[in-house]
């Protein structure tokens, strides 16, 4: 099967998180003929509220080189306004459309599409897959579980290829090599309800969180490693127990989220939010980490994806920390890892789309890869 049927077909899933609709059948159907041995694994959360399906995949027994790839058949909700049915893979005008051709079932086909012509010669190494089934929403049941069960069982690849969409404007233009941390925090402000015509009365719970998070919008965050983008952080909801138009709320809340190079540890950017919050009466905070940031910068998957990207595309592509987070921050607590796939202007858009020559394009990079690396 050429890669854009196969992508096509696993878009016919409706693998939205943490749903599964037989994507991982699909892909351990396309791999095992092939000589893959697949096992699936399914993960359960303690609670019992998070059931989640996965793929390990092996070709090899040879412990020379071991290269891992990783992907996720899981896709985020189609929404609302698609100019075609989202599940169902359309193409048009040289494009694939549907919800998940970017991010990223093109890429789990380009790379076993890649993988199943390059099997064919013999090779001293072995190939690994772990694709799993919430990435989209955490990865506690995927990634983080199958590195577990794979440590356990001493399937640890030395490096890895994450097939997450990482080009910016054209296809091979941008890798990644790691990513900024993420950090969730609910900023909570406690006042005193009461008539707005009243100031005396009423303590603003909504003024004072306002005015504390105009105050972090202006913030300098220093930034001494260029590698990574410089710290941000972003309001990404505003709520307030009140809907009166002549009622001072008695507590209000906002939800922000800091991306941040390695300037800042967590425990450091948790001290400055803190530090800003002198002077404002009745804030509370809440800290969740959504993953530290990373960079591996490893020359030798650099220069060799680096050289596959010249040989098949023409570019030279840019070295990047920018962008969301990935599985990446997982699994670089156990080996090497590099990040690339297809364009990534589309992803969780309605109307998400491919170009068909880049899906092929993708798969020759990924099968010059490996001819590289395990040569």
């Amino acid at each position: 099967m050429d890669v854009v049927s196969f992508c096509a077909d696993l878009v016919g899933c409706r693998s939205v998180t943490p749903n599964n609709d037989g994507a991982i059948e699909r892909i351990a159907q396309f791999l095992s003929p092939l000589g893959f041995e697949t096992k699936i694994l399914v993960f359960e959360s303690p609670d019992g509220s998070n059931v989640v399906k996965n793929l390990f995949a092996k070709y090899g027994n040879s412990k020379e080189r071991v290269l891992g790839f990783i992907g996720h058949s899981d896709v985020v909700p189609a929404g609302e306004g698609w100019d075609s049915d989202p599940f169902s893979a359309v193409c048009e005008d040289g494009f694939l459309i549907g919800r998940g051709v970017a991010d990223m079932k093109g890429g789990i086909a380009a790379f076993c599409c890649a993988a199943a012509q390059f099997i064919r010669q013999q090779f001293d190494g072995t190939i690994e897959l772990f694709i799993t089934g919430d990435e989209e929403v955490g990865s506690s049941e995927g990634i983080q579980s199958l590195i577990k069960w794979a440590a356990e069982n001493d399937l640890i690849p030395y490096d890895c290829l994450i097939g997450e969409p990482s080009s910016s404007i054209q296809l091979g233009d941008r890798i990644y090599l790691g990513h900024r941390g993420s950090l969730n925090v609910t900023v909570k402000s406690h006042g005193k309800q009461g008539h707005s015509a009243y100031p005396s009365n009423y303590k603003n719970s909504l003024s004072n969180l306002c005015k504390y998070i105009a105050k972090i919008s202006d913030y300098q965050w220093r930034h001494k490693n260029k590698k990574f983008p410089q710290t941000n952080a972003e309001v990404t909801l505003l709520f307030t127990d009140n809907c009166a138009t002549n009622v001072v709320p008695e507590w209000s809340s906002a939800n922000l989220n800091i991306r941040f190079g390695d300037d800042y540890t967590v425990k450091e950017l948790e001290a400055v939010l803190r530090q800003e919050a002198e002077g404002f009466d009745g804030l509370s905070f809440d800290f969740l980490l959504s993953g530290e940031a990373y960079y591996c910068d490893n020359d030798n998957l650099k220069d060799i994806l680096s050289l596959s990207i010249k040989e098949v595309l023409g570019v030279a592509p840019s070295f990047s920390a920018a962008g969301g987070t990935s599985d990446g921050r997982y699994m670089i607590r156990q080996c090497n890892v590099i990040e690339f796939g297809v364009p990534d202007s589309t992803i969780h858009q309605k109307n998400e789309k491919v170009k068909i020559e880049d899906l092929e394009n993708l798969e020759k990079v990924y099968f010059s890869f490996l001819e590289k690396y395990f040569a």
